[in-house]
């Protein structure tokens, strides 16, 4: 959305804000980083409503500060969420042609979903794929978009359940890896997706090149997940 009407002062406060917050996400995991990213976009929105680009960062935030909260604490993982949905949602109604607002949207409703159990989870499939679906519209090439929807066709059972398909999710799993093959988590649903659908010796191949892959200053500790997931997807095909 153009900052149409804005005050200069106001304009250069969200330009601020949002180099401020790419700035900070870029090393999300360090303490405090969650809080103060949330603090100076809610600044920025007050000052700037209805600007999507300040709305998605804020949703990426609370979904990123979720995760990082117990298991065991629901109702506080939950409301995060809520919130962050709701930013997503005003997002791409600020502006509709924009991929990433769409896919936080889906990100929020799918971790919702998994949060609450197997029947929201599968209720929140229809409303999670139309946003994953309207952001490849948008951006054929948005890797996120293209992991998120392998982890649905994964995770999820086939029909007349849901949409679930192995060979389906390692379709969106390679595009994830092509177009932004610095993601980790791209190359571990990759590596699952090839495990589902008996592919050994290519999972092989892609989980090795997970587990050499250099850090994410980002988020270290996500990263060191991937690895250790990797190291035990590779453990349970063994021999295979």
């Amino acid at each position: 959305m153009a900052m149409v009407g804005l005050s200069g002062a106001d304009a250069t406060l969200a330009r601020g804000a949002i180099e401020v917050a790419d700035q900070l996400y870029s090393r999300r995991s360090e303490p405090g980083n969650a809080d103060a990213i949330i603090a100076g976009l809610e600044q920025a929105n007050k000052a700037t409503p209805g600007d999507c680009e300040i709305l998605w960062r804020l949703s990426r935030a609370y979904w990123f500060k979720s995760t990082r909260l117990p298991e065991k604490d629901k109702k506080a993982r939950l409301d995060l969420l809520a919130q962050g949905r709701a930013y997503a949602q005003e997002a791409t109604e600020a502006n509709p042609r924009n991929a990433n607002a769409y896919y936080w949207l889906a990100a929020s409703i799918a971790q919702e979903g998994q949060i609450r159990g197997i029947l929201q989870s599968l209720a929140s499939v229809k409303p999670t794929k139309d946003a994953l679906d309207k952001g490849l519209d948008i951006d054929p090439k948005h890797a996120s978009c293209h992991y998120l929807m392998a982890e649905l066709y994964l995770q999820l059972p086939g029909p007349p359940l849901s949409i679930g398909n192995k060979q389906k999710a390692v379709e969106e799993a390679k595009l994830a890896v092509k177009y932004d093959p610095s993601e980790s988590c791209h190359h571990l649903i990759l590596g699952r997706a090839l495990i589902a659908t008996k592919q050994y010796d290519e999972a092989r191949a892609v989980l090795n090149r997970l587990i050499a892959m250099a850090p994410d200053p980002g988020d270290p500790e996500g990263f060191r997940k991937d690895q250790d997931a990797a190291r035990a997807e590779l453990k349970s095909i063994a021999g295979k």
